[in-house]
């Protein structure tokens, strides 16, 4: 095979090469143009005889095909939900601002070493309130760091995650900080609550209906917050209820569910009584607490759950920079506990009531009541085939006790007739031992 002196292939652009016999076989090289360059990664694959995109064919973009519109741009900033940005975001923030007290580099890209050592920080320091970071915590802050850094240039996760199991098991549990779970506010102690309310103030009507339908639901706080005033219907002989998503179902369809009334919650009567005073209701000015020519609040597509005023109007929400019109999950976190305390069962069974406590009640209640786990499953939205509601929301009312009975209440105190009885004892034990 003879090569012509007139083509001369730089060496550099030789990747691979073969010599071949038969020259019908080898690709007709133009003297005049240089030879092709073709566009190939790591990433290519090519079936048989195909050959790889040329350079000169690539796409070529312009300035237009990375632009968006401005609303494209927001949704993008925004994607995901909003809890799990503001965490995201305010966990690198904190790590960033970290490393810039220490002298370290967080930005555009990071070491092992600089996330390592921030995370022994958390777990030296603590909290501010002086308490101990949960692993489970501390598990979250690194996934969101290392997937702050484009792939290829994150630190090792894996080294922190093996970190943070360690101080699990050698720091966190040994100091007792096992998470502390929230009371079940089953229904004896619900008619309890209900019962403390006075239900003649329009406070009092939003608050009884929030309740017994976060029961009858089995909602977390934010799902009832998210309610609007179309998503409850009620029926003759109950009420039904939209849930548009939940936590642990996210996308697909909604769903109705029906709660049926009963004499202890009179849930049919209390949602009337909200929805009457919604009715009355419309939303405030600068000037006009409850203006009658106003904007109505009982509207389709407005929150059935509204923050009121102490007069029962209500509140301005032009702060509400968040959550606009509709109630925070941690406001009703508060009123329950409120509501809880007031009817004297702020603490069940040593544990405290909180809004997760109408999850757990009623499920402890419909566990009693020896309901199938998957008919449980279905009722509060966990999924199919979860065991939380056995393994962590099932309070079995047997251990609840409100009565504060201790069993060293029995054992007399130490002086007077059982002091002297225990004297004796010791006495009698010390002559059998001489003999």
């Amino acid at each position: 095979m003879t090569t012509s002196s007139a083509v001369k292939v730089p060496e550099a652009e030789i990747v691979d090469a073969e010599l071949v016999d038969d020259t019908a076989l080898m690709p007709v090289v133009d003297a005049a143009s240089p030879a092709p360059a073709y566009a190939v990664t790591r990433h290519t694959v090519l079936g048989p005889g195909e050959l790889p995109p040329r350079a000169d064919e690539t796409t070529r973009f312009t300035e237009i095909d990375f632009e968006v519109p401005e609303g494209v741009k927001k949704r993008l900033n925004e994607r995901g939900a909003r809890n799990t940005r503001v965490n995201r975001d305010s966990t690198r923030i904190r790590f960033e601002q970290w490393c810039q007290s220490q002298g370290r580099i967080a930005r555009p890209t990071t070491t092992t070493a600089n996330v390592a050592a921030y995370f022994g920080h958390l777990m030296e320091k603590g909290k501010p309130d002086g308490t101990k970071y949960s692993p489970d915590s501390l598990l979250a802050y690194c996934g969101r760091i290392v997937s702050w850094y484009p792939k290829g240039e994150r630190p090792d996760g894996s080294l922190i995650r093996e970190m943070i199991e360690d101080y699990r098991l050698e720091e966190y549990i040994p100091a007792g900080g096992e998470p502390e779970k929230s009371a079940g506010l089953t229904l004896k102690y619900l008619v309890k609550v209900l019962a403390a309310i006075d239900e003649t103030t329009r406070i009092g009507r939003r608050d009884a209906a929030m309740l017994v339908l976060q029961y009858g639901m089995l909602y977390r706080s934010v799902e009832v917050t998210n309610l609007l005033v179309r998503h409850v219907r009620l029926d003759t002989d109950g009420v039904w209820v939209w849930t548009a998503k939940s936590k642990t179902r996210r996308k697909g369809k909604g769903r109705w569910r029906f709660i049926r009334d009963r004499a202890d919650l009179r849930i049919v009567a209390r949602m009337r009584a909200w929805l009457a005073d919604l009715r009355e209701l419309f939303e405030p000015t600068q000037r006009d607490q409850n203006p009658a020519s106003g904007e109505p609040a009982y509207q389709p597509n407005k929150p059935l759950f509204r923050a009121l005023t102490t007069l029962g109007n209500l509140k301005r929400r032009t702060n509400a920079t968040v959550r606009g019109l509709f109630l925070t999950g941690r406001a009703v976190n508060e009123m329950v506990k409120a509501r809880a305390a007031a009817a004297g069962v702020a603490l069940i069974n040593g544990l405290k009531v909180t809004s997760h406590s109408l999850r757990a009640g009623p499920n402890t209640d419909l566990a009693e009541a020896e309901v199938p786990l998957a008919e449980r499953n279905e009722a509060g939205d966990w999924n199919a085939d979860s065991t939380l509601s056995d393994d962590v929301y099932n309070r079995p009312d047997g251990s609840i006790d409100i009565s504060k009975r201790d069993p060293l209440d029995a054992v007399p105190l130490y002086g007077g007739p059982a002091h002297a009885a225990v004297a004796q004892a010791r006495a009698a034990a010390t002559v059998v031992r001489e003999e």
